[in-house]
């Protein structure tokens, strides 16, 4: 039986490989748009330019898929996993839930899942991983669901930024909490809400004290010392500082470094990391 995992440009993740045979992996880019040119967030997209033309744009924005290049990407597979970011920042969940209704017109035999992450970036990685590691297993695809979802109670994601200007031009945080960043070396930390929204944690200034602060947060916030998801945007040197500073308290700790896909560098902005974690 023929297995799909699908997900948004909400996650980093743009290959897995030593797939089975039986279970193919797809991503489903968003667009960003900036000024008039748009960017489509392929794996070849070069994030290091995206940055940059990033910080010379007047205006700047993201689009979700139509529900039709979902409905494409759901065929030919009898078993369809489909992971999008928070449906309370993009209209992607919605557009999938749309492009899964067009499939099983066509297919009413498909089991096809959309799974709202209810968040962006690292979190996102650790659900597909998860749902790869229950495909493998052999389970049913009620019982990967039903798992997922259990496996979602117990993760998290963390943000520490050094600029939310687009997180505050389209509105995912308060333009409050973003006049402060970038001032005096102030980066912001942040989580996912219990909805699915941005929200701002904590603030320190200076990278050492800030990356201090961030691990506190991800302490405090239940992290079980098993695995850490990293992704980061045009600064794995941070990364890894990030990275060695956590096994120092929790040697044990499986590290997977990559980076952010460009939706995830589109709002996270250059030097931010995004951090998902399992917690008890």
């Amino acid at each position: 039986m023929k297995w799909k995992i699908i997900t948004d440009t909400g996650s980093s993740i743009r290959e897995i490989e030593n797939l089975p045979e039986n279970v193919s992996f797809d991503i489903i880019p968003l667009i960003l748009h900036l000024d008039n040119k748009d960017y489509v967030d392929t794996p070849d997209l070069d994030t290091e330019e995206l940055v940059n033309e990033m910080s010379k744009a007047s205006k700047s924005s993201s689009a979700c898929p139509a529900p039709g290049v979902y409905a494409e990407k759901f065929k030919g597979a009898e078993n369809v996993i489909c992971f999008t970011i928070s449906s309370e920042i993009s209209g992607s969940y919605n557009s999938a839930e749309l492009g899964r209704s067009i499939a099983l017109e066509e297919n009413p035999e498909a089991n096809i899942y959309i799974f709202n992450s209810k968040s962006a970036g690292s979190e996102m990685d650790l659900l597909v991983w998860k749902a790869l590691e229950l495909v493998e297993a052999g389970e049913s695809f009620q019982n990967i669901v039903d798992g997922l979802y259990d496996y979602h109670q117990h993760t998290y994601v963390g943000y520490m930024l050094k600029s939310i200007e687009n997180l505050v031009k389209n509105g995912r945080v308060n333009k409050v909490v973003g006049s402060l960043v970038g001032l005096l070396n102030i980066h912001v930390m942040g989580i996912r809400s219990e909805k699915g929204t941005i929200e701002m944690s904590n603030r320190a200034r200076g990278e050492k004290r800030a990356l201090n602060t961030f691990m506190n947060d991800i302490i405090e916030n239940g992290f079980n010392g098993k695995i850490l998801e990293i992704s980061h945007v045009n600064n794995e040197t941070l990364a890894e500082k990030f990275a060695n500073k956590m096994k120092e308290k929790f040697p044990n700790t499986n590290v997977r470094i990559r980076p952010t896909s460009g939706l995830c560098s589109f709002y996270a902005e250059d030097g931010g990391l995004i951090v998902g974690y399992e917690r008890n």
